[in-house]
């Protein structure tokens, strides 16, 4: 089952947009060609308990950078390699880095980013931080909805388009959904 849903997510990261557009219409419930907040809230809040792998009620920045980890770690192998770093910082991270020089990352020099030199890493960018608007080191449900919403909506008009839907879709919905 892992294998399949590996399998699974890494063809919705390529972008295939047959599998998004049925998702995607999940989320336009009035059928305007758009996905509002409201909408999105209401679709996405059952992806929550997926980020929140401690089943506290809140994310804490190790739950939240993990589950980062994994989507980017498209072949499950518990390494990001050059790829999977690019398609990460090209589409979910790259905006809270200076660089996409991954080798700052790479602390033991092996040519991939293991989940602890990601967490390190990361903890010292804004990521999180734009997710935890009030700063309490929890991203509680409304918080992550805003924030994944906001990430999606590329170009800020309010309204996740289906490019915008695909374009960014893998990168925070789960390959089940």
């Amino acid at each position: 089952m892992k294998t399949l849903k590996a399998s699974l997510f890494t063809m919705l990261l390529l972008g295939s947009s047959v599998a998004f557009s049925q998702v995607y219409d999940d989320f336009d419930t009035n059928m305007d060609g758009g996905i509002d907040q409201t909408e999105f809230n209401e679709s996405y809040s059952e992806t929550y308990e997926q980020w929140d792998t401690n089943r506290d009620g809140t994310i804490d920045d190790r739950e939240f950078y993990d589950t980062t980890y994994d989507r980017v770690d498209t072949n499950s192998d518990e390494y990001l390699d050059a790829n999977e770093w690019n398609e990460g910082y090209d589409n979910v991270y790259g905006e809270y880095l200076e660089t996409n020089d991954n080798t700052q990352f790479d602390v033991d020099g092996d040519q991939r980013i293991s989940r602890d030199e990601y967490y390190t890493g990361m903890r010292d960018t804004d990521y999180y931080n734009s997710f935890d608007t009030n700063r309490d080191n929890r991203i509680d449900e409304d918080e992550m909805n805003e924030g994944v919403y906001n990430s999606m909506d590329g170009n800020q008009d309010g309204t996740i388009d289906r490019d915008e839907y695909d374009r960014f879709g893998s990168s925070y919905l789960d390959a089940e959904y």
